[in-house]
């Protein structure tokens, strides 16, 4: 199994000795990919996972902030790769992929991070737009899970973390409509993968972090993004904290995940 499982009496013996039943991931030589790793959220968790000894495959459209991560990686001896992809093209995703497996030979972590927000009421929606939106943050987290399944089963396990939304928990706020219904599509979608996967060893995670201080908003598109205060997210929780968070939680048995303590728009 990929992640430490104990068995009750393990667990009461070290609630004894110790007080806690946390148990620490030996995550070094893990092969991790990481998407939209070049800020935010995808930055702050590839920090982590090189602090944690794991090789790491960083992919992003915007791709200088993940080169140079991967360059002070390799500078101070572990293993990295950055990729240059748009998740919006579905032939691009395989590349991701390929590239771990060139790299490394397996997939251990799949990080679906990668997002934006569109912002639209459903009268101003344009089709392509909003469609657009859909590749990028949901039907690509579906495309690589797809795609790193089999590598995962024939190592015996792995896990798949997908970085969803305090959004999912309650209703979506005015022009924020299109951005909730992908992140709802990625709870549907993974809570059955949860089921699915967890004879082969391989967890299912729904990470939900609420405001953090990323890029969303002056990244957003779409007719109400130019009426927004693009610098609003600046006063949100640092996105470190939700990445330590979901680290932390990797190690237990639940399927969502609440990092961080701020709640977003």
């Amino acid at each position: 199994m990929f992640r430490i499982r104990l068995m009750r009496p393990v667990v009461a013996l070290i609630v004894l000795l110790f007080g806690s039943t946390a148990v620490a991931e030996d995550w070094a030589g893990k092969v991790a990919i990481i998407t939209g790793s070049s800020s935010g959220l995808g930055y702050e968790l590839a920090l982590i996972a090189a602090e944690k000894d794991m090789k790491l495959v960083l992919a992003d459209i915007q791709p200088a902030p993940s080169r140079a991560l991967a360059a002070r990686v390799l500078a101070e001896g572990g293993e990295a790769i950055a990729v240059e992809v748009d998740l919006a093209d579905p032939d691009a995703r395989a590349q991701v992929v390929e590239a771990a497996l060139e790299a490394f030979g397996t997939v251990d972590v799949l990080f679906n991070n990668a997002g934006y927000l569109y912002a639209a009421t459903l009268e101003q929606m344009d089709l392509t737009a909003a469609r657009h939106q859909f590749e990028v943050n949901y039907w690509a987290y579906a495309d690589l899970a797809q795609r790193v399944i089999p590598i995962m089963k024939e190592a015996g396990g792995g896990a798949i973390v997908n970085v969803a939304s305090a959004i999912i928990h309650r209703p979506a706020s005015a022009g924020y409509g299109h951005y909730a219904a992908t992140k709802q599509a990625i709870r549907g979608s993974f809570e059955a993968a949860a089921e699915e996967l967890a004879p082969y060893g391989i967890d299912v995670f729904i990470a939900s972090p609420g405001g953090l201080a990323t890029n969303i908003l002056r990244n957003s598109v779409g007719p109400l993004a130019e009426d927004s205060n693009r610098d609003a997210a600046d006063s949100w929780e640092h996105p470190s904290v939700a990445a330590r968070d979901i680290f932390d939680a990797m190690g237990g048995d639940d399927l969502h995940l609440h990092p961080g303590a701020v709640e977003g728009p």
